[in-house]
């Protein structure tokens, strides 16, 4: 049994008549005939009394009925929901974030995708940035919200933002005072920083400004977490390197202060692999209709 035999079968259970039905399917009314037979043929019951008037349904006809709409209706909504995966409009996206991406950039990013792509699912895995590209590679993860440039072989994105980097310290600290702090006046001061291993863009960033500045950070303290990092800071452990976002976390006893260096900055990257599904591509368009 096909779903070209039950196609004809309703179509002519809903004409209750051959010839409308034939011409509906576009078919000659001896192949349809010859169609019915068959499906008849194969059930071991007759569907239809035929009569000089037209078609009506045998009780066989009438139970199989609704069985026959009820599969087309199911093999219909399956031929869609290929369509809409194929065209990028449906299945599920896993998307991996930073921790910070979550205090600013993420938040309406998610909201325009669902907005134009209802029927994908999001699901969300907040990941280092490292740890976001040995997922990628792995293909555990579909797209990734990193901390950039990223020019790993396999992978392209976009910019998402630029976003300024602070210095979070004890509100009693001495520098607290100054309206913005110059790398330099940090060379005393004991650093709180992502791990090493972690291979974070900020960590990297704080290396660098330290380096351009002409000496080695004094790390005191690590932690994997910007929230937890900050925490420490107003603890007055040590002073840190942070994005612009994280000041949207509010501690008793934290300030934070600009940065007077050049490109002291941080780069937010969405990437994917160089040959993206039709899902991923759906993603990339939203971000190009709003970055």
């Amino acid at each position: 049994m096909e779903l070209r035999d039950l196609r004809s079968f309703v179509a002519v259970a809903h004409q209750r008549n051959f010839s409308r039905a034939a011409e509906q399917l576009h078919v000659s009314q001896p192949a349809l005939s010859e169609q019915i037979r068959k499906l008849e043929d194969e059930l071991g019951a007759p569907l239809f009394e035929r009569t000089s008037r037209g078609a009506t349904l045998t009780d066989a006809g009438e139970a199989f009925l609704p069985h026959a709409r009820a599969v087309l209706s199911q093999a219909d909504q399956a031929a869609e929901a290929v369509r809409l995966i194929a065209r990028g409009l449906a299945g599920t996206l896993t998307l991996g974030f930073i921790d910070s991406a979550a205090l600013g950039l993420l938040p309406p990013l998610i909201r325009r995708f669902t907005a134009r792509h209802p029927e994908v699912k999001l699901r969300l895995r907040e990941l280092g940035t490292r740890a976001q590209i040995e997922a990628l590679e792995a293909g555990e993860i579909d797209v990734g919200i990193v901390r950039g440039p990223i020019w790993n072989a396999g992978l392209t994105g976009v910019t998402l933002a630029t976003e300024p980097l602070l210095v979070a310290l004890p509100e009693q600290h001495p520098l607290a005072a100054r309206s913005a702090i110059r790398p330099q006046e940090l060379a005393d001061e004991g650093f709180i920083t992502f791990p090493a291993d972690r291979g974070a863009g900020l960590y990297e960033e704080t290396l660098r400004l330290c380096h351009e500045a002409g000496f080695d950070p004094r790390v005191v303290q690590e932690a994997s977490e910007i929230a937890t990092i900050c925490a420490l800071a107003a603890a007055g452990l040590g002073i840190a390197i942070v994005p612009a976002s994280a000041a949207a976390i509010v501690l008793g006893g934290l300030v934070h202060r600009p940065i007077d260096a050049p490109h002291a900055d941080l780069e937010r990257w969405a990437i994917w692999h160089e040959s993206p599904s039709a899902l991923v591509r759906a993603f990339a368009e939203t971000l190009d209709a709003t970055t």
